[in-house]
């Protein structure tokens, strides 16, 4: 019927003159925020009451997903992360390589047994254990010549299907 359940804002004046961008997931009755002023936040999805806001050190870009009692997410210093849904304490991070030049496209995250896969900024496509954020492995997409002639490294959204991921890129 679309009638407006709860209205609340959680950004003070000056961030909310920069019109934030948000990412959004939830599981239960929490629902997951992440933006791209570095806020992460956790709100009742039945009630709109704020539950946890945390800072980061950089601001976020990517899909959120969950696995679990956690959430991942990576930031536009392509550092994957690991939260709590409890706390929101970051459980463990990965920091993957950076390019110079920052691309605006969300990052696509996937999870399949027991690991999250995701491309990084320089087109490599890496596993991280879900528990322990190490890498499990990690594989090119890009040979060094597309790399030295394209400013910035463009890629669909990761389509996982059975033991299969899918992508498609320049």
């Amino acid at each position: 019927d679309l009638k407006l359940i709860w209205k609340n804002n959680y950004y003070q004046k000056k961030e909310k003159k920069l019109s934030p961008s948000l990412n959004l997931a939830y599981q239960g009755n929490n629902l997951i925020v992440t933006d791209d002023l570095s806020n992460l936040y956790l709100i009742n999805i039945k009630t709109g009451s704020l539950v946890w806001k945390k800072k980061n050190t950089s601001s976020f870009n990517s899909q959120i997903k969950i696995f679990e009692n956690n959430f991942f997410t990576i930031d536009y210093e392509n550092v994957l992360r690991s939260y709590s849904i409890k706390n929101g304490d970051e459980n463990w991070n990965y920091k993957s390589e950076n390019a110079l030049i920052k691309n605006n496209k969300k990052n696509s995250l996937v999870i399949d047994d027991g690991n999250i896969i995701f491309i990084n900024e320089v087109g490599d496509v890496n596993a991280v254990d879900l528990k322990s954020g190490d890498l499990i492995w990690q594989t090119p997409t890009q040979n060094i010549s597309i790399l030295e002639d394209s400013f910035s490294f463009i890629y669909s959204n990761i389509v996982l299907d059975n033991e299969n991921i899918y992508f498609s890129n320049n």
